[in-house]
């Protein structure tokens, strides 16, 4: 007797379509129509929320998916983080991640493990970190900063966007290589720290451009220089540190898409052709330049993964060199 071959169900068929019968109904997998959530760590209306419903709406309408941005805040980003290190991992719960993802291992006692929890997805933008001074300030140039502070211990301070960001974490890598030393004073935020520094209360300010840009164009601030290796193109007249000597500084906290570990390569791959196709958007380009974002297009999840990796090493020792803790 022969079998038609029309008929003839090999091993795998067989599993995939028991599979297929055991699976619950109402769980369509990724890409069947259920909607993906998008949790940003932060509270609604920051640039981090702004830049996150940009990229989902727009990824949502190319997917055919509804995108709903669910804001989760609290613990320096890390509810929000734990939150999608615990959800299946089937591409429908995603994390808009940034520079904590890095540094919260060394700073927080967390129960989650970002490293081998989360992996990246696509990479979205870069901020650089300026060092800037108030407008009344003496110092034209950073040699002028560097040679004033160091011929005077103790007299001038300084602070950042926060205690453990890469804005701080950043001024402690340039003023340990600088050899001066400066007491940063600790804010939970810009906006008090920048508020403080337009009065007057210390005389330095690391910072990413967005919330420092008003005070620019009104004529309050000027930027000194930027924690990189090379120029800016959001403001190409400042130069680099590294244009004065200072090596390894790049300072950039970023933007980036990430998902739970175990989510299927297929999957990461479709959701990062959406994303990079977001990112070729018109309206999405001009509202990541609307708080002064780097755009960064076309890098891997891989790419992206081991730029991650070798970045939370290099500040995991900048923490430790100096005994950091969040409170």
């Amino acid at each position: 007797m022969t079998i038609s071959a029309s008929l003839r169900l090999n091993r795998r068929t067989c599993l995939g379509l028991l599979a297929a019968s055991l699976a619950p109904a109402g769980a369509p997998a990724f890409g069947q129509g259920k909607p993906i959530t998008l949790v940003v760590p932060f509270p609604a209306g920051g640039p981090t929320d702004a830049v996150a419903r940009a990229v989902g709406r727009h990824m949502g309408e190319t997917l055919g998916q509804t995108m709903i941005v669910d804001n989760k805040a609290g613990a320096g980003g890390n509810i929000g983080a734990a939150f999608v290190a615990r959800a299946a991992p089937d591409g429908n719960t995603l994390l808009v991640g940034t520079a904590s993802v890095m540094t919260s291992p060394y700073l927080y006692k967390l129960n989650y493990d970002p490293q081998k929890d989360l992996v990246p997805v696509a990479m979205l933008a870069k901020m650089p970190v300026f060092i800037w001074v108030d407008q009344r300030s003496p110092f034209k140039t950073l040699p002028e900063l560097l040679a004033a502070v160091k011929a005077a211990p103790g007299k001038y301070n300084y602070s950042s966007s926060a205690p453990g960001t890469l804005a701080h974490l950043g001024s402690l890598r340039f003023f340990d290589q600088a050899g001066a030393h400066l007491t940063h004073v600790n804010y939970k935020g810009s906006a008090q720290a920048i508020n403080d520094f337009l009065g007057g209360v210390f005389q330095i300010h690391f910072e990413v451009a967005q919330p420092m840009v008003p005070h620019l164009k009104a004529g309050k601030v000027r930027a000194l220089a930027v924690l990189a290796s090379k120029r800016s193109a959001l403001m190409p007249d400042v130069p680099s540190v590294a244009e004065f000597g200072f090596s390894g500084i790049d300072a950039f906290p970023f933007m980036d898409i990430m998902a739970p570990a175990g989510i299927p390569p297929e999957v990461v791959s479709r959701l990062n052709e959406h994303a990079q196709r977001a990112l070729k958007s018109p309206e999405v380009r001009a509202r990541l330049a609307a708080v002064y974002m780097d755009v960064v297009e076309g890098e891997s999840p891989a790419a992206t993964d081991a730029w991650l990796r070798a970045e939370s090493a290099r500040w995991g020792e900048v923490i430790r060199k100096n005994n950091l803790k969040v409170d």
